[in-house]
């Protein structure tokens, strides 16, 4: 892939997501009152779900082809990899200070151990990269593919058991 199409789609991944996490985030004003816009706090969190509701969709259907219960389809399996790729480079983003409390699963164990959690994103964004190649060189659901789409999901997994309520 050349470096004008992964910029041009990294950039409507990203306008999705704003758009997104935007949209989810307007509500009617009351009759005679002010709009009232979510916080700085509430929108940083309506961001952060909006990342992980983009991986969880391209994640899903790959991890389904490695578990022998969909088809491999090369197309839809390289789209879905870059994809993943890509929005993965947003989830350190996605912590920022002020989202430590809300709506949220994120635990305290993110800021207070945040080296190790900045670790297992770094773990993500290169294993999904990893598969983003793998998935491009690949024409079946070989060992070489699940073998890197279990990396990815062993990262969500480590993120999720240390750092993600129940």
């Amino acid at each position: 892939m050349n470096a004008s199409k992964s910029f041009r789609n990294s950039a409507v991944i990203a306008l999705f997501v704003l758009s997104a996490a935007s949209a989810t985030a307007q509500s009617p004003p009351a009759a005679g009152a002010a709009p009232a816009g979510p916080t700085p706090a509430e929108r940083a969190i309506e961001y952060r779900q909006a990342v992980y509701k983009i991986v969880a969709g391209n994640f899903g259907p790959l991890s389904q082809v490695a578990q022998g219960k969909a088809e491999f389809k090369s197309e839809n399996a390289t789209r879905q990899a870059t994809r993943l790729a890509q929005i993965a480079t947003f989830v350190g983003d996605a912590y920022p200070d002020i989202s430590k409390e809300g709506k949220t699963r994120a635990l305290p164990a993110i800021w207070s151990n945040r080296k190790e959690f900045d670790q297992i994103v770094q773990d993500f964004a290169t294993h999904t990269k990893t598969l983003a190649e793998v998935v491009e060189n690949s024409s079946s659901a070989g060992d070489e593919l699940k073998a890197a789409i279990a990396a990815v999901g062993n990262d969500c997994k480590a993120c999720h058991d240390k750092f993600r309520s129940k």
